[in-house]
């Protein structure tokens, strides 16, 4: 008797089958950015400060938010390295984590650092404040992505898949049926599982982006005045011009240096066909 004569599993499986194979599509929503006039206040943004779970549930359905924040960040050359070392601790006390870290002392007048974060929204105020004990924020940039519909999305599949995965054990404990039917029960479960480990995945992601604010920070001494003024154009041109020269210089040794094996070939076969040419034009003579 085939699958689709053997009623019971076909009562359950073909639409546990059927609902597997529709599919949905998540939206994003445009992205916001924010620009915030240099030297301002380590004040964290409203969507920071206002971010505190409420008391009372709301009508309102959530919203489910990426925010990410850019910050350029002036302290002394000294406080370059110790702030860089500091902020990492911190946000690993407060539970958030490390994406990159880069440290440059290519220049000990000045060195520069780089930092990208994930820190819960409640603590980014704590890092506000260690950022405000030594340094200056001289440039912000905050840009806002609409993930509502992807979690939406995301939340109602994994929903589905979990219920079709509990009914395929169920059918497997409870009507173990025929050799071909429990094959094929277990294999609808295998899908079924690699669907729902996948987007397990995808959910964590979104947790990521939406559950911590994202920090990328740059660490730096404070600029000269001529690197501020209209001068600086003609201040790196001036840098420019040493390293503009031995490029050219090393672009002819480098020529050279290829044409010297020609040349070792070809003037001893020159002076050789020279020194046989008058040979022969005093023989003749």
């Amino acid at each position: 008797m085939s699958l689709a004569e053997s009623g019971p599993f076909t009562k359950v499986l073909m639409p546990l089958l059927l609902a597997l194979a529709l599919t949905a599509c998540g939206q994003k929503s445009a992205e916001t950015t924010e620009d915030m006039p240099p030297m301002a206040a380590f004040v964290p943004p409203p969507e920071i400060a206002e971010a505190k779970p409420s008391a009372t549930p709301s009508a309102t359905p959530r919203r489910y938010l990426a925010i990410s924040h850019y910050l350029e960040v002036e302290t002394a050359a000294e406080q370059v390295e110790p702030l860089w070392r500091q902020l990492q601790a911190k946000v690993v006390s407060l539970g958030g984590e490390v994406v990159s870290a880069e440290l440059s002392r290519g220049d000990a007048r000045q060195p520069t650092a780089t930092l990208s974060l994930r820190l819960p929204p409640q603590h980014v105020p704590s890092l506000y404040a260690l950022l405000a004990q030594g340094g200056e924020l001289v440039n912000t940039r905050t840009d806002s992505e609409d993930k509502t519909a992807e979690v939406v999305d995301v939340d109602a599949r994994l929903k589905n898949l979990t219920e079709a995965r509990d009914r395929l054990r169920q059918m497997l404990a409870e009507r173990p049926g025929k050799l071909s039917d429990v094959l094929e029960v277990q294999q609808a479960l295998t899908e079924t599982q690699s669907q729902l480990d996948s987007f397990t995945g995808q959910r964590k992601a979104l947790a990521d982006q939406t559950d911590k604010v994202k920090l990328e920070l740059t660490l730096r001494p404070p600029r000269s005045m001529i690197e501020r003024s209209a001068l600086s154009p003609l201040r790196d041109a001036w840098h420019s011009m040493g390293y503009t020269a031995s490029d050219s210089l090393a672009g002819l040794l480098t020529l050279v240096a290829s044409l010297l094996p020609w040349l070792l070939l070809l003037i001893p076969m020159g002076l050789f066909i020279r020194r046989a040419w008058r040979k022969r034009r005093a023989a003749k003579m």
